[in-house]
Parts: structure tokens; C-alpha cells; sequence
């Protein structure tokens, strides 16, 4: 324990603690999303798919320089040539672009949502470990002031005696309680920092403040979560490239220019001329493209059926779940919190003297801490819930 609280306190005096503030979630929120790596890299994707999708396809033309020599001399002279795809392709091809930019801009939005939900969770957990610290010591303090009393009450009882001989047992084991949860507490730092992309030595997060509780996503965010987005997107874009691969029966254009220049024995001549390409006399090329593309389309829908379906099931779950641990966490705070701080300041005015009031000692001092821990367990677990549904959540309507 000493060498992690030494390990801490070398945190803070090193760079946690620089700010004279302590950072708050939107703060760190903000930090996450202009740094996260995973950000970085959905948003380059994004960019480069933008930047595929200007524009039409056609084959760059062709342009030549030519030299002609024989017995009566030389001649210079120039060809242009260019490579027309059927309108229908280009067509398809562009639309499919356009598809796949809007695929990966639905990407980098779920993305977004994803890694800012688990940001969220990573700062609230992280702060949680904090607070669970605090309770554990002052469970600790109680236990350590019982054995005062206890001491002072055993005398020759032996009953005293194993009571208080359990309440040693118990503050040893809360030794090892704040250990590891010292521990953890140190682990979610330094993930806070990864998550920022920061150093963890440099980063200023140790004095985190309370963050309120969570929303769950409303109705209409969950009604077209954004990962089926992406993936209808995705359909819309092999459907376009199903209708492009069904046009390569279709021919291509050829257009050449050449100019050719006089020789000392021979007049100059101009040829201009247009070509079609034959997809059908090899028609089993186009036609294994038509249907590789059009397996690849029904693949594709079939995926997006079953992810509907398990997004759907999935979401109901979870907003069940949140709906009844906000229920037991109002119901901690608001009615059995209350009774267990009035219960502690009527115990730690009693003053104990045999083995019934000892024990009622204990328990109505252990009591307040015990369930603030519990309500740190509920709140984490809300948390987490909130943060799965929070990644399947749209923008507000």
C-alpha cells in the first residue's frame, strides 16, 4: 500500500496535480474526441472517402508524340486517344463513391459515440475508484474506534473476547480492501490518459469531480441506432455497385486522334478513329461479376437484418436494465441512506457494555458506509449500461 500511495503522491507532485483545478468530465470529454486516436484515424477514413468520391471516373487520356523515318526522310506527328466507359458506369460508379463517403461518415459517427460513451464511463469509473477509496477508510476509521470501545468493554467475557477479535480480523482485511482498490485506482488513471492520448505521468485528472448522473438516451435516439445506418448505407452502396458490374455487358468507347505530318516523298494524313469494346464474346467475365456483386449485395442485407435484430434485442435489454438500477440507486439515496446516517448518530452517542450493544455499535456505524459502497456498485453498473446504449444511440432529433 505505502509504495502505491508514494507512487500517487509522485503523480500528483509531477503533473497531476499542475492545474489548479481538478478536471471535469466535459473537459476530459472534450480532450478525448481532438485526440483520441481511434477518432483520428474513423476521421481519415472519412476524409479519404470524401475525397474518392469527387468527381466522375473516366481513364485519363492519352496523348503520344510520334516520329516516322524511311529511305525518303522523316516525319513528326501527334496522337490523342481516350477511353469513354458506357454512361451507365460511370453513373453507377459515382453513386457508389457517394455511397461509401456516407457510409464511413456514419462510421466516424458511431465511432464518436462509441469512444465518448466509454470516455464517459472510463472518468466516472475512475472516480468511483476514488470515492471508494474514501468509503473503505472510513469504514476503516469506524472499525478502529470499535475495537477502542471493545477493548475497554471485554474484560474477562470471552464472548467480548470473539468479537473483538472479528473486528480485528475485519480491519486487517479492509487493509487489503484499500490495497487493491488503491491499485485500481491507479490503473484507470493511466487508462484515462491513454484514452486522451496523453503520458500519465503528464496528465491532470487525480481530483476529478463528481459527475452527475447519466441520461439514458431518449426513444428517438434509439429508434435508428447508429450502427444500422452505417450498415443500410453499406447495402445502398453494393446495391450501386451490383448495378455497375450488371453494365459491364455493356461496351466501352474508344476514341483516337492522329495527325501525321509530310514527308519529303509523301503527303501528311489526319485518322480519327472510334472504337467499342466487345464484353459478350468473353461473357463469362461480366457474368461472374454481375453475380459476385450481387452475392456480395445479399450478403450484405442478410447482415443488416440479423444486426437490426440483436441491436433491437439489445437495446431493450439494456434500457431495462437501466430503468431498474436507477430505481434501486434513487432508492439507496432517498430512503435507506437517510435512515442509516440517523441510525449512525444515535449508535455513536451509545456506549456499549455488553455483547448486544457492542454489536448493534458496529453494525449502525457500518451501516452508512456500507451502503454508500453498494450505491457506488449501482452507480457503475448504470453507468456501464448507459454507456452500451449510448454507443447504439443516434443524434437527437
Amino acid at each position: 500500500m505505502k509504495c502505491l500511495v508514494l507512487y500517487l503522491l509522485v503523480l500528483i507532485s509531477s503533473g497531476f496535480a499542475k492545474a489548479e483545478s481538478s478536471v471535469t468530465l466535459a473537459d476530459y470529454l472534450k480532450e478525448v474526441e481532438s485526440q483520441n486516436l481511434t477518432l483520428k484515424a474513423s476521421r481519415a477514413n472519412l476524409d479519404a472517402a470524401e475525397a474518392r468520391s469527387v468527381g466522375v471516373a473516366i481513364p485519363e487520356p492519352m496523348i503520344a508524340v510520334t516520329q516516322m523515318r524511311d529511305d525518303s526522310g522523316s516525319s513528326n506527328g501527334y496522337e490523342i486517344s481516350q477511353s469513354i466507359p458506357f454512361p451507365t458506369k460511370l453513373s453507377n460508379d459515382h453513386k457508389a463513391r457517394k455511397l461509401e463517403a456516407k457510409v464511413e461518415a456514419a462510421n466516424a459517427l458511431s465511432a464518436t459515440r462509441e469512444v465518448l460513451s466509454q470516455a464517459r464511463l472510463l472518468y466516472i469509473s475512475t472516480w468511483i475508484a476514488q470515492e471508494r477509496i474514501q468509503l473503505l477508510q472510513e469504514r476503516k476509521n469506524i472499525i478502529q474506534q470499535h475495537l477502542k470501545l471493545s477493548r475497554a468493554t471485554t474484560r474477562s467475557d470471552s464472548s467480548l473476547q470473539i468479537h473483538s477479535l472479528k473486528a480485528e480480523s475485519d480491519f486487517d482485511l479492509l487493509e487489503n480492501e484499500i490495497i487493491e482498490a488503491e491499485q485500481t485506482l491507479v490503473e484507470k488513471v493511466i487508462a484515462l490518459a491513454e484514452y486522451a492520448k496523453t503520458d500519465s505521468s503528464q496528465y491532470r485528472a487525480l481530483a476529478l469531480q463528481e459527475p452527475p448522473l447519466t441520461a439514458v438516451p431518449s426513444e428517438n435516439q434509439l429508434s435508428s441506432p447508429s450502427q444500422l445506418e452505417a450498415k443500410r448505407l453499406q447495402v445502398e452502396m453494393l446495391g450501386a455497385r451490383e448495378s455497375e458490374a450488371k453494365s459491364s455487358w455493356l461496351p466501352d468507347f474508344n476514341v483516337r486522334y492522329r495527325d501525321t505530318g509530310r514527308t519529303p516523298m509523301g503527303a501528311g494524313f489526319t485518322e480519327v478513329m472510334v472504337g467499342a469494346t466487345l464484353p459478350f464474346v468473353f461473357f463469362w467475365e461480366p457474368n461472374a461479376k454481375s453475380k459476385s456483386a450481387s452475392a456480395e449485395r445479399l450478403k450484405a442485407e442478410a447482415d443488416f437484418q440479423k444486426e437490426r435484430l440483436n441491436v433491437n434485442s439489445k437495446t431493450s435489454t439494456l434500457q431495462s436494465r437501466a430503468i431498474s438500477l436507477k430505481k434501486q440507486i434513487d432508492f439507496i439515496s432517498t430512503k435507506l441512506l437517510p435512515r442509516a446516517e440517523k441510525r449512525m448518530r444515535l449508535v455513536r452517542n451509545l456506549a456499549p457494555r455488553d455483547m448486544e450493544s457492542l454489536q448493534e455499535h458496529r453494525e449502525g456505524m457500518e451501516e452508512f458506509p456500507d451502503l454508500k459502497l453498494k450505491a457506488l456498485d449501482l452507480r457503475l453498473q448504470y453507468e456501464a449500461t448507459v454507456a452500451e446504449l449510448s454507443s447504439l444511440a443516434s443524434e437527437s432529433k
